[in-house]
């Protein structure tokens, strides 16, 4: 049964119905009729102002805009652009001919010439949207939280201004600390995103738009909408780069444990007795005795040594302190042939080194060398093998087991608490520690433990969220 007016509120607040969740109620209701009022009344109106601006400008001028939102980069225009929903608000209320060259006269944007000529034969509320588009100018936008179906509380990250945002469709896949490149446009107390990027921005990118509000703080604070739009090519640079990394990553630089660069090789030698072979190199495999090494090998019928494989290994790991050793390469012998398989060049003419000083009677047949590039190609052409895909099968059963993940947890619980006091690029070689000292580097640490916590809910192996509690806890920063 519905609660009368001065019945106490269902919520459990203490307070009256009225003065609760009836209130916000018939603050939705409201804000739901205006919302549906102003997309009937914007309804066609990106075809009616392209159809505007097609006798406006000259017949080059959409393609010069599309040059300056590109930045004038390489990509052409298409209609199939992924970019189109954030490019034609742009170009409708943002950009005019001599939008990229300084001092120059402004002229009007395509909205503001429709107003200038249909303005008062327009829906009054229809005019006012045109009017909120042409002065508001782009921004990022911290999402806050998030109603899915219904919209998200949005945070200027560049002015500090929060408002919540109806967004239907946009709202179902958006998570809170992800951010939104766009135009807010607002209309009385609704707001609408006239114009969104199609991708939402990992947390982390919060770094370098801090670094824009530093600069744009540091002429006014906070910034006005005038300083704003002056700076929509920085912000558009800002959107392309992050755009290009996540659909077009470069290709990552490999390096092993020793930082060389890493290229597979396999250095192939014939030999002339394979225990002669084993006798001369088994101390590559430090610490280990003949019994174990021996444990998995193959001999002939005559019972003489015939084919055997182990690690060259090296005391220490550059990389990894806690690590008692590191695996060089590994030493194949079969018969009268002898392998090694390395993944740098460096490693490559250490091994050669040794097997002359080692085992001199071996003679150099071949290499065969392969890049992490070309080896990625040729298993994506050539699919999964059986073999390769029996040791994933084997790794996923490892990992599955409860005690291997309770070392794992163990580990990540030891790395993250070691965090806070690492020196990071991203914070310009400061330790998160130092960083959280200022307003500024709080919001910088945040940004990367929230992109932690997004990356790790789509995770195969999730980490605890209590780790993060903990991390957040030690830096003083407010737990989710």
């Amino acid at each position: 049964m519905k609660p009368g007016r001065n019945d106490p509120c269902p919520c459990g607040s203490g307070k009256k119905y009225k003065q609760c969740c009836l209130q916000v109620q018939e603050t939705q209701q409201t804000e739901d009729f205006l919302w549906h009022q102003i997309r009937r009344a914007i309804n066609g109106l990106p075809e009616k102002l392209l159809k505007f601006s097609q006798n406006h400008w000259d017949q080059h001028a959409f393609l010069e805009a599309w040059g300056d939102f590109t930045l004038w980069g390489e990509e052409e225009f298409s209609p199939d652009t992924p970019h189109m929903q954030l490019f034609m608000p742009w170009f409708f209320f943002n950009w005019h001919p001599d939008y990229s060259i300084p001092n120059t006269p402004r002229k009007r944007t395509t909205g503001e010439a429709f107003l200038v000529k249909h303005g008062r034969q327009l829906d009054p509320l229809l005019k006012r949207y045109i009017e909120q588009c042409c002065t508001t100018p782009f921004s990022f936008f911290d999402i806050v939280s998030v109603r899915p179906g219904d919209g998200f509380m949005l945070c200027d990250i560049l002015t500090g201004e929060e408002c919540y945002a109806t967004e239907h469709s946009g709202s179902m896949q958006a998570e809170a600390g992800q951010i939104v490149f766009g135009k807010l446009v607002k209309v009385d107390h609704v707001a609408i995103l006239e114009a969104n990027a199609p991708i939402f921005l990992p947390p982390i990118n919060k770094i370098v738009i801090l670094e824009l509000r530093k600069e744009l703080c540091a002429q006014e604070n906070p910034p006005s909408q005038t300083l704003l739009k002056k700076y929509t090519h920085e912000m558009l640079a800002i959107y392309h780069q992050v755009y290009e990394r996540l659909h077009n990553p470069p290709t990552p630089s490999l390096r092993n444990t020793d930082g060389d660069p890493m290229v597979f090789q396999k250095l192939v030698y014939d030999i002339q007795s394979p225990q002669a072979a084993f006798t001369a190199l088994k101390q590559l495999c430090i610490d280990s005795i003949d019994d174990e090494l021996l444990e998995d090998a193959e001999f002939n019928a005559a019972g003489e040594l015939h084919r055997i494989e182990f690690p060259w290994l090296k005391k220490g790991n550059a990389k990894h302190k806690s690590r008692n050793n590191t695996i060089l390469g590994h030493i194949r012998i079969r018969e009268h042939q002898l392998t090694a398989e390395v993944n740098s060049d460096k490693r490559a003419q250490q091994f050669q080194k040794l097997i002359k000083k080692l085992l001199p009677e071996a003679r150099y047949k071949t290499s065969v060398i392969e890049s992490p590039q070309a080896m990625l190609a040729h298993m994506q052409n050539e699919g999964e093998s059986t073999q390769t895909r029996q040791r994933r099968e084997n790794q996923e059963e490892l990992n599955n087991r409860p005690e291997v993940q309770e070392g794992i947890m163990a580990f990540l619980r030891e790395h993250y608490r070691q965090w806070p006091h690492e020196k990071l690029p991203a914070l310009n070689g400061k330790t998160p520690l130092q960083t959280v000292k200022t307003k500024d580097g709080r919001e910088k640490v945040e940004a990367l433990l929230r992109d932690f916590e997004l990356r790790n809910a789509d995770s195969n192996l999730p980490v605890d969220q209590s780790i993060f509690d903990e991390l957040r806890e030690r830096l003083g920063l407010r737990k989710l």
